[in-house]
């Protein structure tokens, strides 16, 4: 005959310091990323946009930055 075994004692629930929800985290992580995706496409295109209306102007010092060495007195090489 079989013998009676004891009934599993439980130990108290703790709360588990590294339990993460991946689910909510892998959501969040995609919805960021496609956030700045999304804003670095536009940052990238505006600044396009703006160069090439303003080729047309000699003003353009967004795009004609000088470099150091090109400057009066710079010293060239």
């Amino acid at each position: 005959m079989a013998t009676p075994t004891q009934a599993p004692t439980e130990a108290p629930q703790e709360h588990d310091p590294f339990y993460y929800d991946y689910d909510t985290v892998q959501t969040v992580g995609m919805t960021l990323a496609t956030i700045f995706f999304l804003l670095g496409i536009i940052i990238i295109i505006s600044k396009k946009v703006k160069c090439r209306k303003a080729d047309s102007s000699p003003t353009c010092k967004s795009c004609k930055s000088e470099l150091p060495s090109s400057a009066p007195g710079g010293g060239g090489v």
